[in-house]
């Protein structure tokens, strides 16, 4: 296999419209703290790290589903990215958890999606605030590689960053046609 082949292999970080590599890695709970680089922490204990100052590698964190993602909101210009997640594609707090950090903290890092969401899901994502997804579902990847972005052109809600709502500032359910 070339080295370029073996680099898309490995590419599971997808920034629209290209794959790259990921260059953040994840720490469990009990692994040793590293002294450089870049690594996703849980919630809990990116905290615990925040809270006795800022650490010496590049911090992301990870916030679950049914956590309180405003944990973070005062420690934000210390995490460089925030990874939403979820546990299934039927599960929407990850939306909420985006549009929190983009919207009431204007969080300018990298949010990023992981987990079980799908294709489908992606524009709405990137309306909510996500700039990256960790790609893991075969389906997907497969749908990305062959260009798929599903067209969304009808909104139920704006969002505070909706370029759609400079030329119509109401959501198209609440349009007069008449």
């Amino acid at each position: 296999m070339s080295n370029q082949t073996e680099n898309q292999a490995e590419a599971t970080l997808y920034k629209p419209h290209a794959f790259h590599v990921d260059e953040w890695q994840t720490l469990d709970a009990e692994a040793e703290l590293p002294a450089a680089g870049a690594y996703f922490l849980g919630l809990d204990r990116a905290l615990e790290l925040l809270e006795a100052g800022k650490p010496a590698f590049r911090l992301g964190v990870i916030v679950d589903a049914g956590e309180d993602v405003t944990r973070i909101g005062d420690h934000l210009d210390k995490i460089e990215a925030v990874a939403v997640n979820f546990p299934a594609f039927a599960d929407g707090r990850a939306f909420s958890s985006s549009r929190l950090l983009r919207e009431r903290y204007d969080y300018k890092g990298e949010v990023r999606a992981t987990g079980a969401y799908i294709l489908d899901q992606m524009p709405m994502l990137v309306r909510c605030g996500v700039d990256a997804f960790d790609v893991q579902d075969p389906n997907v990847r497969a749908g990305l590689e062959r260009g798929e972005w599903p067209d969304v052109t009808n909104y139920y809600q704006p969002t505070g960053n909706d370029e759609q709502l400079v030329n119509n500032p109401r959501p198209w359910l609440r349009r007069s046609f008449g």
